[in-house]
């Protein structure tokens, strides 16, 4: 959508919403040169207001609600928009159905499927599938069908072959990837340039659709360059983490310092594990019915060089650790380092198997938990994560735990899918004690908490004056539970600007 540009803007017969006090208050808001300058309890006399600022641009919210712009803290809006344009198995209902699609779209040199979840099949397992089924499909063309999680993907003979050497859990005989083969595939396979510019386009649309002003954005180098390449087109503010180690973080050819009004270098990502989808997480305890534990990627001596290289570079870490084994390595390092204070805002990237021993820890260190409420989707009774753990799957994504202890939550989705509202939803209404939170609480971690991850707690976050002007106006008071389920997105802003609109 086209931007509205205006230096002022007086907006009236709103009702803001209070996260921290958890209130309503009906007020008029004036906006200049993109912030918020005052903010007026509408108990001030309207008319006085309307005679004080005649001359600006006038919007009526029609007794609508205002929140500050939504933050998905943890997304790869990159390769959403690339994996937009690629085959859509998320929908499939069964191994089988999988197969035709890839069938149906064989007009391209690649055959990329993306976003398949067996946990949604009738039929078909994930043991059925391999690389000879594939090379049913085409044995001239590559063919790749990649997992929902990203950590998992099978692909056929003429795909396999051009896997580098140097990529790590690789099974060729069933033409499995795992982690950084999997992760990795638009390095192996890269999109067209064409493809990165709609990509950008088709993801920011998406994004700014749900009320998303912001993005803690995961990418590589490659992403890195395309984002600042097109820094000026941007209409969302971009928080960018990089997908690789310090020394290659260096060598991308681009500053580092980077700091645009839309785009800037937050930190990097490393991994400690896999996902539980793939059985690839670390867990302390094998995985229902088999001898496996997952895989711990960084050994802990090479996770304290990397914290001490962190450290040296003023970097913070995004430490993606899902299972309760992997999460003790980070913690340890945390210990011999004696890293009490976390001053770098290091931060801790799904956890979603965690004991009570590890949360404290959590607390203590000052570690933040960056977490995804849309994936309570499989801690259902009979869910993937049920299937994969047993009866662990209770004790899994404790977002209330974690408050209660303490700790600093942030949301994001992993674009699995994106959209606050929807993980707000889960977070709510969903039936485990230790998971729930009140709708305050889930809208909070979506909107104002993830600003402190990137050190933008003073500019962002909170509608008052002196803040950069980002909100999103909704059609109903998203305190009240009953409400979560029929809220709409009627209009987004970012700077004051109209950047979608119902």
């Amino acid at each position: 959508m086209k931007k509205t540009t205006m230096k002022s803007l007086y907006l009236k017969n709103s009702k803001l919403v209070d996260l921290e006090k958890n209130k309503i208050i009906p007020a008029s808001i004036l906006i200049k040169n993109g912030r918020f300058v005052e903010v007026f309890s509408e108990k001030i006399h309207t008319q006085d207001l309307l005679c004080r600022y005649k001359n600006f641009p006038t919007l009526d919210l029609n007794g609508n609600f205002i929140i500050p712009g939504f933050v998905d803290a943890h997304t790869h809006l990159l390769s959403l928009g690339v994996e937009r344009q690629r085959i859509d198995l998320s929908g499939c209902d069964s191994l089988s159905v999988c197969l035709e699609k890839l069938r149906e779209n064989q007009e391209n040199d690649l055959i990329f499927g993306v976003n398949w979840d067996e946990s949604n099949w009738r039929k078909g397992t994930i043991a059925e599938l391999n690389r000879d089924l594939l090379d049913k499909i085409s044995d001239t063309k590559p063919v790749i069908m990649r997992r929902i999680c990203g950590h998992f993907a099978v692909v056929n003979s003429k795909a396999l072959a051009a896997i580098p050497s140097n990529y790590k859990i690789v099974e060729p005989s069933k033409g499995y990837l795992y982690e950084n083969a999997a992760l990795y595939l638009n390095q192996i396979f890269p999109p067209t340039p064409d493809m990165y510019e709609r990509a950008i386009e088709i993801a920011t649309e998406e994004a700014l659709s749900r009320g998303i002003t912001t993005v803690h954005e995961i990418t590589d180098a490659t992403g890195f360059r395309i984002y600042q390449r097109y820094k000026k087109r941007l209409k969302l503010r971009i928080c960018l983490y990089l997908t690789n180690f310090l020394e290659e973080a260096l060598q991308t050819g681009q500053p580092l310092d980077l700091q645009d009004v839309f785009l800037k270098f937050a930190g990097i990502k490393i991994f400690m594990d896999g996902s539980i989808g793939a059985r690839t997480a670390a867990l302390k305890k094998p995985y229902q019915g088999t001898k496996n534990k997952g895989k711990l990627l960084i050994a802990e001596r090479e996770l304290t060089k990397i914290f001490k290289k962190a450290g040296l570079k003023n970097l913070q870490l995004m430490i993606h650790s899902i299972g309760d084994r992997s999460t003790d390595v980070v913690l340890s390092v945390f210990k011999k380092l004696k890293l009490t204070e976390n001053p770098l805002r290091h931060r801790l990237e799904h956890i979603e198997l965690l004991h009570n021993y590890q949360i404290e820890e959590i607390a203590k260190f000052k570690l933040i938990a960056s977490m995804q409420p849309n994936f309570l989707r499989w801690q259902g009774s009979s869910g993937m994560y049920e299937k994969n753990l047993g009866k662990r799957y209770k004790k899994m994504n404790c977002f209330k735990k974690l408050v209660q202890s303490g700790v600093r939550v942030i949301f994001g989705s992993d674009c699995m899918p994106i959209g606050p509202l929807n993980g707000i939803n889960y977070a709510v209404n969903f039936p485990l004690r230790d998971v729930k939170l009140t709708p305050a609480q889930a809208f909070r971690f979506y909107t104002t908490e993830p600003h402190f991850a990137t050190f933008d707690e003073d500019r962002l976050g909170l509608v008052k004056p002196g803040m950069q002007a980002d909100l999103v106006v909704l059609n109903k008071n998203p305190l009240q539970k009953e409400n979560l389920k029929d809220l709409k997105i009627l209009s987004v802003f970012i700077n004051g600007v109209t950047v979608y609109k119902k």
